[in-house]
Parts: C-alpha cells; sequence; structure tokens
C-alpha cells in the first residue's frame, strides 16, 4: 500500500467516528447527518471525535516505535487520566470495559494482557473500534496463527472475552482479505471455514464463532435496514459495519448510511469507514468532512508517521 492509501483508511475511521459523535444513543430515524454537526450528544465542537479515535491513535504511535503492550496500556491510562490523545483535551464517551481495563492497569497494577474483563457481559465493541492500525501493520503477514495470536493479544487489553476476541478475528481478517485485493463479499464466504480450522484448538472460542453466523449468509447484503441492530454489542457492531459496506458503493456514501443507524453511530460508522476504505482503495473520504476534524495537527503527528513506516515496510 502506498501511504496515501493508509492514511486515507485511517482518517476515514477519525471521520465516521467525528459525524457519529454527535446522534450517538440516537434513536434511528429521529434525525438525518450528511455533514459535520456540533453539539448533540456530548455537546461538543464540530469535527469531534471520540475514545474510538483516542484508543486508535495510541496503538499506531506504539506500532510505529516497536512499542510493548506494557507502553500501550500506559498511553490508554494516558489518554483516559491525562486527557492525551484527545481533539480538545478533553476524554469523553470512554466505555465501561475499556474504563475498566484501563483502571485494571493503572491502579490495580494487573498485567497487561489480563487487564480486560473475561465476563460474558463485557462483550462491547471497544476492541474493534481501534484495531485498523493493526490490520494495516498485518496486512503482509502470510502466518494466519500468527494474525490470530496478534489480534488475540490486543483484543485481551482490553476485552477478554472469547466473544469479543472472535469478533476480532473476523473483523481483522475481513481487512487482510481486503488489503489484499480480495472482494468483501468473497471473504464472506470462505471466512468462516478458515476461522473453523484455525480454532479447532480453541474450543471455546470456536464455540462463539456462531454467534456471528448472520454475517455470513449469502444474502446477509439484502437484510432489511430494519432488522440491523445498530447497539454497541460486538456482534451488532460488526454486523452492521460490514452490512453498511456491502450496501455502498463508496466510503462517503457507507459512512452516511452508518451514522444514521442510531444507537452506536460513532463506532459504526468509524468501523464501516475502515472496511469501505479497505475494500475501495483507489476511493478517498470526502476531503470536506476531512479538513473539519478537530485537532488536525495531532491527528497529522501520529497518522503519517505510521503511514510512512507501513507503506516502507510493504516495498522491502
Amino acid at each position: 500500500m502506498h501511504k496515501r492509501q493508509i492514511e486515507n483508511i485511517l482518517y476515514a475511521g477519525v471521520v465516521g467516528d467525528a459525524l457519529g459523535v454527535p446522534v450517538e444513543f440516537s434513536k434511528r430515524d429521529s434525525y438525518y447527518i450528511k455533514s459535520m454537526t456540533a453539539g448533540g450528544t456530548w455537546e461538543q465542537p464540530k469535527g469531534s471525535w471520540s475514545d474510538d479515535t483516542s484508543f486508535t491513535l495510541p496503538l499506531m504511535e506504539n506500532l510505529t516505535a516497536d512499542g510493548n503492550y506494557e507502553q500501550l496500556m500506559q498511553k490508554f491510562e494516558n489518554y483516559m487520566f491525562h486527557n492525551e490523545y484527545t481533539p480538545d483535551k478533553l476524554a469523553f464517551g470512554i466505555g465501561n470495559s475499556c474504563a475498566k481495563a484501563v483502571r485494571n492497569w493503572s491502579i490495580n497494577q494487573y498485567p497487561a494482557l489480563e487487564c480486560g474483563d473475561p465476563s460474558v457481559y463485557a462483550n462491547g465493541n471497544g476492541a474493534l473500534m481501534r484495531l485498523a492500525p493493526l490490520a494495516i501493520h498485518l496486512a503482509d503477514e502470510s502466518d494466519l496463527n500468527k494474525r490470530l495470536r496478534l489480534a488475540y493479544e490486543y483484543t485481551c487489553l482490553t476485552h477478554r472475552h472469547p466473544r469479543a476476541i472472535v469478533g476480532s478475528y473476523i473483523y481483522l481478517e475481513i481487512l487482510h482479505g481486503l488489503l489484499n485485493g480480495r472482494a468483501l463479499r468473497a471473504i464472506l464466504n470462505y471466512l468462516p471455514e478458515q476461522l473453523n480450522q484455525a480454532l479447532q484448538n480453541c474450543p471455546d472460542e470456536l464455540a462463539e464463532l456462531s454467534q456471528y453466523d448472520e454475517m455470513f449468509q449469502n444474502n446477509f447484503g439484502m437484510t432489511l435496514r430494519k432488522d440491523i441492530k445498530s447497539s454497541g454489542y460486538v456482534v451488532d457492531t460488526l454486523l452492521a459495519s460490514t452490512w453498511c459496506a456491502l450496501a455502498s458503493t463508496s466510503i462517503d456514501n457507507a459512512i452516511i448510511l452508518a451514522v444514521n443507524l442510531g444507537d452506536d453511530t460513532d463506532t459504526i460508522a468509524s468501523i464501516t469507514a475502515t472496511i469501505s476504505s479497505c475494500e475501495n482503495l483507489t476511493d478517498h473520504v470526502s476531503e470536506d468532512w476531512k479538513n473539519q476534524l478537530r485537532n488536525p495537527e495531532l491527528l497529522n503527528s501520529i497518522i503519517a508517521p505510521f503511514a510512512k513506516k507501513e507503506a516502507s515496510r510493504a516495498l522491502v
């Protein structure tokens, strides 16, 4: 991938996040968003991005510096407790599981890979929302077992239930396939069997694969909008984001479709934007939207070096 393509993927995710922030938790069809908006749920300025991006930026920075999990958890702590990696020096919208994991690291001094909550009630989308940089980092990694191991470890920093872990497997494998030139529908056709074979020695995770069965049905892209759930539950989020990408022909259209589903709008729009931009590497997210993002200096200072490093790695 070229540097500009990597930057586009990452900025698309931020744009989706920012478009969704003002209407997060809003009821479907109680609004219509097609441009950056101020106020709303969090009463933030236009172009403000949320915890989705604020957890993604440290991962990018850590991968650029070849940092370890402990250093990454420290960056998460700096975000949550010291307002770093934010658009306006204010952390807002942090999910319960992510907040608990950071407290486990900062206050309870858990090992990094044990900070995530293993409870079945901790199956939100807080790991999915930050993993796009990892997918880019692993785009040229041909070893499926290595990809799954890293997906497991990076997920466990905040979420340790097998359902959330399997969600990360599916999401990252979708992105891996797209970044290697495969069509989204084709990936959904082969992925269940691929994961079924790879997880034979991981019965807890294998048992959770069926939770995602709906998205692997041949007619999933034809699902009616009213039947798409858009909550922060990891299964709902991954299905909704994938559906939006399947139902759209451009990055911008996919984002608009996602942000108007209601409920967890920022995360679903961000993940949708990531999937769509990985599938459409020649398309670009709206420059108008991108130019309205808050704290562009911070975004560029982290995204540009990461994209440069990953692009140069791909040429080796």
